[in-house]
């Protein structure tokens, strides 16, 4: 063979082996970017996963919030009151009484409120001077129950008042232990927005009666009635005589 055919030869040859190394090369680029693109699917799918059965932040509350649920849910109050007694003070005329687990006598109005009881304590009262006083009568009703929860009495409260409750437990005494009432009530100052009650206690004590008094600030806030001070802010006041606005005993009282 002449050197010209050899040479021809081995340029054929490498040029061969070259096509081969080129098509081996483009082959692994190609297995190389397909696997990253897999990869980059399975991250994604995996992160998706995960994100999908991870459980939700609003799956459970938060201690926040479950400190300041109330006993009144999210029930809005629409409690009417005719034009001609928006500014009335008088004590309702269908007005009942209950009672608390020791006895304490209340009344309530199916006029004037409460007129939402889910559970112990009643909410929604007339956006007038009695349904503030009915407010406060109830909100010291549920103090000195036991039977009240604390989410309860804490939906009675102001939110500026809620927001800082520190509740304490009632007193406990035996069942229908206890010879009192809520008497009445007089109105010591009423604008729309805010409200002064002086709710006044009966009761007997070694065959005597006595009268005392609790002077309780209101504001009207979300559609009702709530108390504006913390219980350590609202002191007993003995006086010497009945209110002007006498809830008179009933002989079914607290049934």
């Amino acid at each position: 063979m002449s050197d010209v055919s050899k040479s021809r030869g081995r340029n054929f040859l490498l040029i061969a082996m070259l096509g081969v190394i080129l098509i081996l090369a483009v082959l692994l680029v190609w297995n190389l970017m397909g696997n990253k693109g897999e990869t980059k699917n399975s991250a994604e799918g995996a992160a998706a996963a995960s994100s999908s059965s991870a459980p939700s932040g609003s799956g459970q509350p938060s201690s926040a919030s479950s400190s300041s649920a109330t006993g009144r849910g999210d029930h809005k109050c629409d409690v009417p009151v005719a034009s001609e007694k928006e500014f009335s003070v008088e004590a309702p005329s269908d007005y009942r009484f209950k009672k608390t687990y020791d006895g304490i006598k209340y009344p309530v109005s199916a006029t004037y409120g409460p007129t939402y009881t889910p559970g112990v304590v009643g909410y929604c009262f007339a956006h007038n001077p009695t349904g503030a006083a009915m407010a406060a009568i109830t909100y010291m009703a549920a103090e000195s129950d036991i039977n009240a929860t604390e989410a309860e009495r804490r939906g009675l409260l102001s939110k500026r008042v809620a927001a800082e409750y520190k509740p304490e437990a009632p007193e406990s005494h035996p069942a229908d232990s206890a010879d009192a009432r809520i008497a009445g009530y007089d109105i010591k100052s009423y604008s729309p927005e805010r409200a002064v009650v002086d709710a006044v206690f009966l009761w007997k004590s070694d065959g005597q009666n006595h009268i005392a008094k609790f002077s309780v600030p209101m504001v009207w806030e979300d559609g009702d009635w709530h108390v504006d001070a913390v219980e350590s802010e609202i002191h007993l006041e003995t006086v010497e005589h009945m209110p002007s606005q006498v809830f008179k005993a009933q002989d079914n009282e607290g049934k």
